[in-house]
């Protein structure tokens, strides 16, 4: 199973084992949904991706 899922549309990148109520994961469009390889945070920032303040606490 993936562990980050990038929304194109606003590059935000959501750590799926951490969604709470308030992150916006559930409405990402299918067409705006990105993995990561590696399945990484690093990767994610590194494609200019911003953690969600809500699921990912740095």
């Amino acid at each position: 199973m993936a562990g980050y899922l990038g929304n194109k549309s606003d590059m935000i990148v959501h750590d799926l084992a951490n969604m709470i109520p308030d992150c916006q994961i559930y409405y990402v469009k299918k067409e705006d949904k990105t993995y990561f390889v590696p399945d990484s945070l690093e990767i994610a920032i590194k494609e200019k991706f911003s953690p969600c303040q809500h699921c990912i606490k740095r």
